[in-house]
């Protein structure tokens, strides 16, 4: 942001929020938030420190990621049924002096750090926080039906669920016109290999270490709601659980934190249903062939020069890994 755009953001944020702020505006770019941008914003409302954060658009998207206005209202609407979301407090569209759709939340205390958070060392603290993961996606899963919400995100037909997913994915991959035979191969195995599905959720869709804010041994906040839609609850557990987002601690299934049965006792206690780890192959497969579509889709953003990145450009390099992840998985070696 250049010096400009600040000014106006200041004068916006003043007017709007009665949020003050020393000249000139402290502002930091948050880490992570590959696909869009969050920014830190240090000042002042109601006559005490406050801290929010700016979430805009990246100059590029990936299929599937919502867009701001979707994402700022089902923030809205979550916040006003108790889910652990950040406060939304104003959105601006695209005509403005960032040039770009963006809305502004209340900063949440505590670490999302996948890398910081599976290294806590802290058995008890451990325990004790994916039991609060497994609540808080219990609370969220217990939305099978919100007239708001269907309205922001259109609920599909149950039988047709898994059918659309599963084309969505082969659709993003053809668009990539990169010949991954792995891919194309999880593809096809899951068209053959669909589960029953007994309800529609809302879910995450990037329910992950890294997207859950823990403040010592809870929730303190749930972040990045752009790939929330109606779907099986399996979804997020899957994701969740998936090898590909428990940072190097294979052995902690559940996020790289701890034991599966932790996470999944304390969500059957508040779900009232328990998903032995067995049901979650299929939803393994899904989880590393999606993360291996928006990893290409990601480095394709640094290669067309649309974003120039190192850190997009990188995301390459985790594919081949995700591939052999998808092999195990179907060939029952995890």
């Amino acid at each position: 942001m250049d010096g400009i755009q600040l000014q106006g953001l200041q004068t916006l944020l003043l007017q709007r929020l009665d949020f003050t702020t020393d000249s000139p505006m402290t502002i930091k770019k948050l880490s992570g938030g590959a696909i869009q941008e969050n920014w830190a914003i240090q000042g002042q409302r109601d006559h005490s420190d406050y801290e929010i954060v700016l979430r805009k658009n990246a100059e590029t998207s990936v299929d599937a990621s919502s867009d701001r206005k979707q994402e700022y209202d089902l923030l809205q609407r979550l916040y006003e049924l108790n889910v652990r979301v950040p406060e939304p407090l104003l959105f601006e569209a695209k005509d403005n002096i960032l040039n770009s759709d963006f809305f502004v939340m209340q900063k949440i205390s505590g670490i999302a750090e996948g890398h910081k958070l599976v290294r806590l060392n802290q058995p008890e603290q451990q325990v004790a926080i994916l039991k609060d993961i497994g609540l808080r996606l219990a609370d969220l899963h217990a939305i099978s039906s919100d007239a708001a919400i269907e309205k922001i995100i259109p609920k599909p037909a149950k039988d047709d669920y898994l059918n659309q997913s599963i084309a969505l994915l082969q659709s993003q991959l053809h668009k990539l016109n990169s010949h991954r035979p792995i891919l194309e191969f999880a593809i096809s195995w899951m068209k053959q290999h669909q589960p029953v599905i007994d309800d529609l959720v809302l879910v995450h869709g990037d329910y992950r270490t890294g997207n859950i804010m823990i403040d010592h041994d809870h929730v303190s906040g749930i972040l990045d709601w752009e790939f929330a839609h109606w779907g099986d609850r399996r979804e997020d557990i899957g994701w969740f659980t998936a090898k590909c987002w428990r940072f190097g601690q294979n052995a902690q299934v559940a996020g790289g934190i701890g034991a599966y049965k932790d996470f999944m006792q304390a969500y059957a206690e508040r779900a009232d249903i328990f998903i032995p780890e067995f049901e979650l192959k299929f939803w393994h497969v899904l989880a590393h062939v999606r993360w291996a579509i928006i990893a290409l889709q990601q480095a394709n953003r640094n290669l067309d020069n649309t974003q120039p990145s190192l850190e997009l450009a990188l995301t390459a390099f985790l594919v081949p890994q995700l591939e052999k992840n998808i092999l195990d998985i179907i060939g029952d070696k995890e």
